[in-house]
C-alpha cells in the first residue's frame, strides 16, 4: 500500500508513537505526578523541532535554489497558527491522560482518531466512506469500549476503586477530546503541507513550530509562572524527562513527514503498529496484566483499523471465467462444453424455453419461447453435471448426456 519512499517515515512515526506513552509514564514520580513543568516540556520539544528544522533547511538551501516564500507569505504564515494551537492543547492533554490510564489503554483510545479522521474527511475534504469503512468505525468504537470493561475479580477497597473509576473516566474523556483535536490538526496540516508540493517541508515546519513555541511559552508562563521564577525553567528535568522532550520532538517531525509524503491513512497504520508494540512493552516493563478485555480490544481495534484502510481492489469480487459481463459463473463449465461441442450449428434456432439467459454466450443455439417449427442440422453436444427443469415442453439434463436431433423437426417435442 505504501510507496518505498513513504515506508521509512511511517516506520519512524510508529516507533516514536510506541515510545512516547512509555517514556512519559516512566518520567512520573512515585505519586504518579510529574516533577517538571508539563507546558515547559512541550515548549522545549517545540524549540527542539524548530532548531532541527532550521538546520535541515540551511542544509537544503545549499543544494537547492527553489523559491522559499509563496506569493502571499504573510497569509501562509498565519495559516499555520490554527494547527499549532490544536497541537498545543493536544500535546499537553497527553500528560494528563497518562496520569489516569496506562500506556496500552492510551494507545487503544488513540485509535478513536480513525473515527474523527473519517468524519473530517467527509465534512472537510468531501471524501465519501464506503459501507465497509462505516462498519469498521463501529467495530473500532466497540473495541475501545471493551477495553474499559472492568475485571470481575479485584481486591482493591471500594473507595480506591471509585477514585480509580473517576480518574479513568476523566482520562477517557480527555482521550476523546485529544483524538478529535489530533484528527482535526492532522487533516488541516496535511492540507497545508500538500497545498504547496514544491515547498520545502523544513520551511513549512518552521512556520508551524514558531507558533508552537509561542503558544507553549504563553501556557508555561500562565500555569507555572511562580515555579519558573523561583526554580527556573529546567527545574525537575532529569534524564527521563529529557528523553520525553527528545521523543516528542522526533515524533512530531516524523508525523509531519508522513502527512507531507504520505497521508493520514499512513498515520493511522502507524498508530495501529504502535498500539501492538506498546502492549508488548508494557507487559515487560510495568508487569501489566494481559486481561481478556485487553486482548479482545486489541484484536477489534487492529481489525477495524486494517478493515477501514483496505484498498478498493481487495473489495471487488473475483472476475468470472467467461470474462466481463458473465452472469452465471457456476454454469461456466456447461457453457464451455456447449460452445465447444456444437457441431454444424450454422444458424441460430430455438430449441428449449428460457435457456437463452444461461447459454446465449455459448454458441446461441438455445433461446426462449415455445418449441417452434425448426430446421436443425444434426448436432451432438455433451452437457456435464447440469440439471435444468422447466415447463412441460422443457428439456431435463442430469449428468453426462448424449443428445441427437434429426433434421426437419416440425411442431413436435424434441
Amino acid at each position: 500500500m505504501f510507496e518505498p519512499k513513504q515506508l521509512p517515515f511511517t516506520c519512524a512515526a510508529a516507533l516514536f508513537m510506541s515510545l512516547q506513552p512509555i517514556l512519559v509514564t516512566l518520567s512520573k514520580n512515585e505519586a504518579g505526578r510529574f516533577d517538571y513543568s508539563v507546558p515547559a516540556s512541550t515548549m522545549l520539544s517545540e524549540m527542539l523541532k524548530l532548531g532541527i528544522s532550521a538546520t535541515l533547511l540551511c542544509r537544503h538551501r545549499l543544494t537547492s535554489n527553489a523559491a522559499l516564500l509563496s506569493d502571499d507569505s504573510v497569509a501562509e504564515f498565519f495559516s499555520y497558527m490554527l494547527p499549532a494551537l490544536i497541537y498545543f492543547v493536544n500535546n499537553n492533554c497527553l500528560f494528563f491522560i497518562l496520569q489516569a490510564v496506562d500506556p496500552t489503554t492510551f494507545q487503544l483510545l488513540s485509535q478513536l482518531k480513525t473515527i474523527f479522521t473519517g468524519l473530517l474527511f467527509r465534512l472537510c475534504l468531501n471524501r465519501r466512506l464506503s459501507a465497509v469503512q462505516y462498519l469498521a468505525l463501529v467495530t473500532l468504537a466497540c473495541g475501545t469500549a471493551v477495553s474499559q470493561i472492568p475485571s470481575a475479580a479485584t481486591n482493591d477497597p471500594v473507595s480506591h476503586r471509585h477514585s480509580h473509576a473517576v480518574a479513568a473516566a476523566a482520562g477517557v474523556a480527555l482521550s476523546v477530546l485529544s483524538c478529535a483535536l489530533s484528527a482535526l490538526g492532522g487533516v488541516y496540516s496535511e492540507k497545508l503541507l500538500k497545498g504547496r508540493p514544491t515547498a520545502s517541508i523544513h520551511w513549512q515546519n518552521i512556520q508551524l513550530y514558531i507558533w508552537g513555541v509561542v503558544f507553549n511559552a504563553l501556557g508555561t508562563y500562565l500555569k507555572d509562572r511562580e515555579a519558573l521564577v523561583s526554580r527556573g525553567l529546567l527545574a525537575g528535568f532529569d534524564r527521563r524527562a529529557g528523553t520525553v522532550v527528545m521523543c516528542n520532538a522526533l515524533n512530531g517531525l516524523a508525523i509531519s513527514a508522513v502527512l507531507k509524503y504520505a497521508d493520514n491513512i499512513a498515520r493511522v497504520y502507524a498508530h495501529a503498529i504502535a498500539m501492538m508494540a506498546t502492549m508488548l512493552a508494557c507487559v515487560q516493563l510495568f508487569d501489566a496484566p494481559v486481561t481478556p478485555q485487553l486482548v479482545l480490544a486489541v484484536i477489534l481495534v487492529a481489525t477495524s483499523t486494517f478493515q477501514y484502510n483496505l484498498p478498493p481492489s481487495l473489495l471487488k469480487p473475483p472476475s468470472s471465467p467467461l470474462g466481463d459481463g458473465a452472469e452465471d459463473s457456476d454454469d461456466s463449465v456447461s457453457a464451455k462444453l456447449i460452445r465447444t461441442n456444437v457441431i454444424g450449428a450454422d444458424e441460430e434456432k430455438p430449441i428449449a424455453p428460457d435457456y437463452h439467459k444461461r447459454y446465449r454466450r455459448a454458441g446461441s443455439v438455445l433461446s426462449t419461447g415455445s418449441l417452434m417449427t425448426t430446421r436443425l442440422p444434426c448436432f451432438i453436444c455433451m452437457v456435464h453435471g447440469h440439471r435444468k427443469q422447466g415447463n412441460d415442453s422443457s428439456l431435463q439434463f442430469e449428468g453426462p448426456l448424449f443428445v441427437g436431433a434429426a433434421a426437419h423437426t416440425r411442431g413436435g417435442v424434441l
